[in-house]
């Protein structure tokens, strides 16, 4: 995969985190009682606190900062950062999603909690299959002559 391609996709893949993560936050208040919940000053049961606005803002904040390293980074950084970044965020998702549809709760909110961590798990595979790609053409060259001489001796 070319570098400027892979870290164009995985940018776009971030963002798409990102819009999904917010989609799922906004979609949340309209589930039946949630705007209710919010001005008592609660979430899902819980007391709103300063802590809890700081993981929200952790939530859409850091797939846009993984948009940003996608761009930023060496292209051996990226793919890892990219798949550690992807594995996590997946299985937040997934804590999430099942955490809701155990509580019997199936709605846009948790539809779109679903389509991120889809995404991040994506973003995960993705850079898997781009770690095992040789890192630059000097690295494929030398790669090739090696099999040249195997072939040879063999």
């Amino acid at each position: 995969m070319k570098s400027l391609l892979f870290r164009t996709r995985f940018a776009v893949l971030w963002v798409a985190v990102a819009i999904a993560v917010s989609g799922s936050l906004l979609l949340y208040l309209f589930v039946p009682g949630a705007l209710g919940d919010l001005a008592a000053g609660e979430m899902e049961g819980e007391a709103l606190t300063d802590a809890m606005g700081f993981f929200f803002t952790t939530l859409g904040a850091v797939p846009l900062v993984m948009a940003a390293v996608s761009l930023l980074v060496s292209e051996r950084v990226n793919r890892y950062a990219n798949l550690i970044a992807g594995v996590a965020f997946g299985l937040f998702a997934v804590y999430a999603v099942v955490g809701h549809l155990l509580a019997g709760d199936f709605n846009g909110h948790v539809m779109m909690a679903a389509l991120a961590g889809g995404l991040a798990f994506l973003i995960a595979g993705l850079a898997s299959v781009g770690r095992r790609q040789p890192a630059s053409p000097v690295v494929a060259e030398e790669l090739e002559r090696s099999l040249q001489r195997e072939e040879a001796i063999l």
